[in-house]
């Protein structure tokens, strides 16, 4: 005869079901703390990026629009200085439509074989957004000493000979990119790579021989 089993009455719940431990209840705190922590890192990552899209901005855009020089003789016999003239403008486009640009420090070098000529600091400017200025600097006259090594002298006297110099010109700002509130501060350096050739005051033809050059400008 099978066993009987136990009548079990209304009041029977079966054992008693014990409380979640308190190890386990801080690893399910600690868990949704990390969700939280790694929801705000992503959510501001994603804000980030796209302020960034909409605030970067373009970069400026340099170009020496036309040059005129008009003395650039060594005198290599004793003294080695190199007299010279050189007159450039420069236009800058601000391609930004959001940006206003404030230069407040404007350092413009010319230099030739890595040597500074001349040195001029330009005057405090603004410029508006999607414009175009044309910075025309003092012309640059004087005399330099030069050191130049024999292959730099070889160099020299083929450039004397075909009447075309190569000569460099550097900028160093320090400036504003304004957006409302939004302030942006840069030490851009600006470098041209120029081809001068050597004319005359009465000469038109020393500017129309100079091509529009295109420098490079870094943030």
């Amino acid at each position: 005869m099978a066993d009987r089993q136990p009548h079990l009455n209304s009041n029977f719940y079966g054992p008693a079901v014990p409380p979640p431990s308190k190890s386990r209840r801080g690893r399910r705190i600690l868990c949704t703390i990390l969700m939280v922590a790694i929801g705000l890192i992503v959510g501001a990552g994603i804000l980030l990026l796209i302020l960034g899209l909409v605030y970067s901005p373009h970069k400026l855009v340099f170009n020496v629009s036309s040059a005129r020089l008009t003395q650039f003789n060594l005198t290599t016999t004793s003294s080695n200085q190199l007299h010279y003239s050189l007159a450039l403008n420069v236009t800058i486009r601000n391609p930004n439509k959001r940006y206003r640009v404030y230069y407040d420090y404007n350092e413009m070098a010319v230099l030739y074989k890595n040597q500074r000529l001349a040195t001029q600091w330009l005057p405090s400017f603004f410029q508006e957004t999607k414009s175009t200025v044309v910075v025309s600097p003092n012309n640059f006259d004087g005399q330099k000493l030069m050191f130049l090594t024999s292959d730099e002298h070889v160099e020299f006297n083929a450039e004397k000979a075909n009447g075309i110099y190569s000569i460099d010109v550097k900028f160093f700002f320090r400036l504003r990119m304004k957006s409302g509130q939004v302030v942006l501060k840069f030490k851009p350096k600006v470098y041209c790579g120029l081809k001068v050739p050597l004319g005359s005051d009465i000469d038109p033809k020393s500017i129309s021989l100079f091509s529009n050059t295109d420098c490079d400008f870094s943030f």
